[in-house]
């Protein structure tokens, strides 16, 4: 179990009160990783939701000679892993730690515990796992009216 204070201060656990933080805080797991390893690769299973409570990390996708193609960097408080926690299919990128790190994990198993016992708080994170998705699918709806607008305005020039 994790110490409940230090859960203060990650926008994740915001909207949870003393008592929701102590109840969550018995469904993570704090892990620690060194500047290059990787967190979880593309394509592999998983069901882990990642808060990153220090450090950065990095999404990448592989390219196909290799190589990995940075998509975003993530900075404390940010979470991660959200897609697969969410919907059980493989992962859709590679996360790796750029600084060290640490992150609490929960795994979806025990989030689904707490639904019956305690639905308010799962409630309140899954609304902010919905902003969180909410937002990089705004992001990338704003990167593609940029692209198109880029590509548009040259053919017309």
């Amino acid at each position: 179990m994790v110490d409940p204070k230090t859960l203060v201060g990650i926008p994740f656990f915001a909207d949870l009160n003393d008592r929701e933080l102590e109840e969550t805080a018995k469904i993570l797991r704090k892990k620690e990783y060194k500047p290059g390893d990787v967190v979880f690769t593309e394509t592999q299973d998983g069901e882990s939701l990642y808060i990153l409570r220090r450090g950065e990390v990095k999404a990448c996708k592989t390219a196909p000679d290799g190589q990995l193609f940075t998509l975003t960097v993530m900075r404390d408080g940010d979470i991660f892993g959200e897609m697969s926690f969410l919907d059980g299919r493989p992962r859709s990128a590679t996360v790796v730690a750029i600084s060290d790190i640490e992150v609490f994990v929960v795994e979806r198993s025990d989030f689904e515990s707490l639904v019956e016992k305690n639905p308010w708080i799962i409630y309140k994170l899954m609304k902010n796992i919905i902003y969180t998705v909410h937002a990089i699918v705004r992001g990338m709806n704003t990167r593609y009216m940029d692209m198109l607008n880029y590509m548009w305005g040259r053919k017309r020039g």
